[in-house]
Formats: C-alpha cells, structure tokens, sequence
C-alpha cells in the first residue's frame, strides 16, 4: 500500500507544470508575459512575479497576486505593469507596456501552492535594440548596437 501511495503521489507532481514562454518587443511597446500552472487541484495561495532586469541588476520581487489582496506591486509601484490573468484559472499573466531596453532580461512567474509549495517557470523579455552605423573616414563605418 505504500508503493501505490507513493506512485499516486509522484503522478500528481510530474502533472503538475507551470507553463511560460518568451516575449519579444519592441522599445515603447507593450509585451505579453504569459504564465499558466496546468496539472494541479491544489489550493493556490500567491502569485509573485520577480525580475533581473537591465535596469534591475539584482533579482527583484515586484508584483504579488493573490485571493485575499488582489494584484499589487511591491518593492516600488511601476504601473506599465498589470496582470490580465486570472487567480481563479491559476494563470498569472502580465501586461508591460511603454517597455524600455533597461526592461529587457528575465522574469520569473512563481506560484505558491497548499501543500507542495513554490512552482516556477522563467520569461525571458528580449528588447531589440536599434542599429545605428557610423561612418567615419572614406569607406570605414562601424555599427553599433
């Protein structure tokens, strides 16, 4: 009986998956962080977000959702931020817009769940930059990015 308690219990956590992608933008657009938690009846807590940007050179934590509070922004209020997910449907997605190059690097989408804890997955945000060519003397020209 413990055999079969055991399988059951590791069927339910390699269900379990959160899922991501990749966003790309353009600077002054808006970008999508998509993140979803499929494979899980479990009881959701908290959504937290937390980035290493550009501009956040450290790992932040700066967005929470959960049933209690709704979405908020911690550590600082940056409104280009707003959750267009669903805490209902485990889906924690994000909408950043007027998005910048310091914006660009990697976002974490991080689910609390009762009992089996923390559940991540991460986004990587690419922010092309513009390509400018300079051209000094006759025939030499660098490009810079």
């Amino acid at each position: 009986h413990k055999r079969n308690a055991l399988n059951v219990i590791l069927c339910i956590f390699t269900a379990l998956e959160v899922i991501g992608g990749r966003s790309t933008t353009v600077q002054g657009g808006a970008a999508v962080l998509h993140c979803k938690l499929i494979g899980t009846t479990e009881t959701l807590t908290q959504i937290s977000w937390q980035r290493l940007t550009r501009g956040k050179p450290r790992t932040d934590n700066f967005y929470t959702i959960s049933s209690h509070y709704g979405p908020r922004s911690v550590n600082g209020r940056d409104d280009r931020f707003r959750f267009i997910g669903s805490f209902t449907d485990k889906e924690g997605t994000l909408q950043l817009s007027n998005v910048t190059l310091m914006d660009e690097g990697t976002y974490t989408c991080v689910f609390t769940l009762f009992p089996s804890g923390i559940h991540e997955t991460a986004i990587p945000l690419i922010v092309p930059g513009m390509i400018h060519s300079k051209c000094y003397s006759c025939c030499v020209c660098m490009c810079e990015s």
